[in-house]
């Protein structure tokens, strides 16, 4: 844990998934007293795989978890995108090593439970303490108290609601509700075992590369995780859906995503020709609030109670892991005197973190249309895209090998995409530890 000085909290978190226990190891290093109030009774068994990008392995290393991640990370080494009929390849994006060279810092995927997991362990063993099956009823965020049912009343300094999309508590804050997007996905784990039974998966389960297909309205993604003990795939398909918005574990018929994929290659028919057991999920986010903090200051929303995205950016860990970062340097004790500095302090932490969670959420919805966009002029003006960009960096990596990955391209937060280079730079190759102490420093010096 960092050695400090100035002063220290009392914190309260809502929440032991991935924001809540990421601001947990954030704050926690910082030297700040941390409780963790989870109303599950125990962590996730089930869950699906997910994306962290560059920018939030760059702060999982900083915060001393790489040697555990690797136990359970796969590390592609490309991401193929591929047409969904005839399963040709239309294009390559390079992800390791690659991603250190460019971005300075890997590209990760990991099972969701994996991951809760690895934060858990990890708070707890620098003082963190998680409360299972504890629910929050309410909470004072002018008094800043908890409200944990049958007349228990906690306070803290700052209390920290990771209580997710449906959150109950945002209502704290703002009336802001989730709201549908127009997708849904279809998500399924499939064992090892059953993907080596057909060489078919079986060069699946073998590969090094991330794989994505393409198609009218559907889009498949898969790949290994686990450390290859499990295969994650999921069908986002862009028709309504009857279920809960922000539900991502409900049953689902396996039969119903096969029909859906009538049209697409024998590769994908196969992969879910394996699936038994799926779970369905509307996708939804979280309109932009004014603010992410109460006007008391000791009241604040992280991941996604605060700021849903949709995830056709696989994005959305890593802005929890974001927002973690980022408060562990604004609540720097170093930085803070007084507890009254708070209500100054926090609304510049939110003011900080929107501008870039607005911009990831409009890259966002940008590439859902990407991945699903209908045959026709535009979809072919897009597959030539993604042929010269690989042609590009294959043609760069024959002549100047790896270190053609190193000439770093600016950041364009304006970028219209997360497939274009200035794009992708402006969210993988993002320090958010160093541009929210540079934040912090212009606020102590003002």
């Amino acid at each position: 844990m960092e050695s400090t000085s100035g002063l220290k909290l009392d914190i309260k978190i809502v929440g032991a998934g991935i924001s809540g226990l990421a601001c947990a190891i954030a704050l926690r290093r910082k030297g700040h007293d941390i409780t963790v109030y989870e109303r599950n009774p125990e962590l996730y068994a089930y869950g699906a795989g997910i994306q962290l990008f560059p920018n939030a392995t760059q702060v999982l290393r900083e915060w001393k978890l790489e040697s555990e991640l690797l136990k359970v990370v796969h590390q592609p080494e490309v991401m193929s995108i591929m047409r969904y009929d005839t399963g040709d390849t239309l294009g390559e994006i390079a992800l390791n090593p690659a991603a250190s060279m460019e971005y300075g810092h890997p590209h990760w995927q990991i099972y969701w439970p994996d991951f809760q997991r690895v934060l858990a362990k990890a708070a707890t063993a620098i003082g963190v303490v998680i409360h299972l099956g504890q629910p929050v009823s309410a909470v004072d965020q002018e008094h800043g108290t908890l409200d944990l049912g049958d007349g228990m009343i906690e306070h803290a300094d700052i209390i920290i609601s990771g209580d997710g999309i449906r959150s109950r508590l945002r209502s704290t804050i703002s009336n802001a509700e989730s709201k549908a997007f127009q997708d849904s996905v279809f998500r399924a784990i499939i064992p090892r075992e059953v993907m080596m039974r057909d060489p078919v998966t079986a060069a699946l389960m073998e590969g090094t590369n991330s794989m994505v297909w393409t198609g009218p309205g559907i889009a498949v993604l898969a790949y290994p995780v686990s450390a290859g003990v499990r295969y994650n795939t999921l069908l986002s398909y862009t028709r309504p859906s009857e279920n809960e918005v922000g539900r991502w574990n409900q049953p689902a018929d396996a039969s119903e995503a096969r029909e859906m994929l009538k049209d697409f290659c024998p590769t994908v028919r196969k992969l879910w020709s394996l699936v038994d057991d799926t779970a369905k999920w509307k996708l939804g986010d979280v309109p932009k609030l004014d603010s992410y903090v109460s006007e008391s200051g000791k009241f604040v929303l992280v991941g996604d109670a605060a700021h849903a995205i949709v995830p056709h950016a696989g994005q959305g860990a890593a802005m929890a892991v974001e927002d973690a970062a980022a408060l562990g340097e604004f609540l720097d004790p170093a930085t803070l005197t007084d507890r009254d500095q708070l209500r100054a302090r926090m609304p510049a932490y939110s003011k900080f973190r929107q501008p870039r969670i607005e911009n990831i959420r409009s890259m966002a919805y940008g590439n859902a249309r990407f991945l699903t966009m209908a045959d026709g002029a535009e979809q072919q003006q897009r597959d030539q895209m993604l042929s010269i960009m690989t042609s590009k960096w294959k043609a760069a990596v024959r002549e100047n090998g790896l270190d053609a990955f190193k000439a770093r391209v600016e950041a364009n937060a304006e970028s219209a995409s997360i497939n274009l280079p200035d794009g992708r730079m402006y969210a993988y190759g993002y320090d958010v530890i160093g541009e929210a102490s540079k934040a912090v420093q212009e606020l102590v010096a003002a």
